[in-house]
């Protein structure tokens, strides 16, 4: 008896029950004398991450946080704080820049009418910019600052408003 005739249950197969074995249709099951004795199956385990679950509202943490944040957003780093600026400050006209410095920051500016009142920089830990936050701190500017790429920093939903709120309160 050949292979295919055993999965099929002993019959000889025919090319309607090869493509049907193929895409998983036949079920057939060959008799319980012809089966081998069962083996138990090893235990499956989760490979749940160590460490301490990061807390609601705060960013920073071994594990990610059982909250809304860049990593687990269906998009883009950018995509997702300019989900935020639209839907939690949509009182504010936002305007997106690119840093003439670097290709590693993106540069949010918060207006409230014509006045700017909040700078926000977007940045990767490998750019080493300084000068938009010290112009910002000589014309009394609030400025922010969210590095998108450091590990276990994850700019979870709530922490990112509460400190963009504080800003434009403050």
């Amino acid at each position: 008896m050949s292979l295919l005739s055993k999965l099929l249950g002993g019959k000889k197969p025919s090319l309607t029950d090869l493509v049907d074995l193929i895409q998983g249709k036949e079920q057939s099951v060959a008799p319980a004398s012809q089966r081998p004795a069962a083996r138990p199956e090893p235990a499956y385990t989760v490979n749940v991450p160590q460490g301490e679950e990061t807390p609601i509202g705060r960013s920073w943490g071994e594990r990610m946080p059982n909250e809304p944040n860049q990593y687990n957003f269906p998009g883009s780093y950018l995509q997702y704080f300019e989900d935020i600026f639209n839907r939690d400050f949509a009182a504010y006209r936002v305007i997106r820049s690119e840093n003439p410095r670097s290709d590693r920051t993106t540069i949010y500016s918060f207006y409230d009418f014509d006045k700017l009142v909040l700078v926000v920089e977007i940045m990767s830990r490998r750019a080493d910019l300084q000068q938009l936050r010290r112009d910002c701190r000589r014309n009394g500017t609030p400025y922010l600052r969210f590095y998108h790429d450091y590990e276990g920093w994850w700019n979870a939903r709530s922490y990112v408003v509460r400190r963009i709120r504080a800003a434009l309160e403050g």
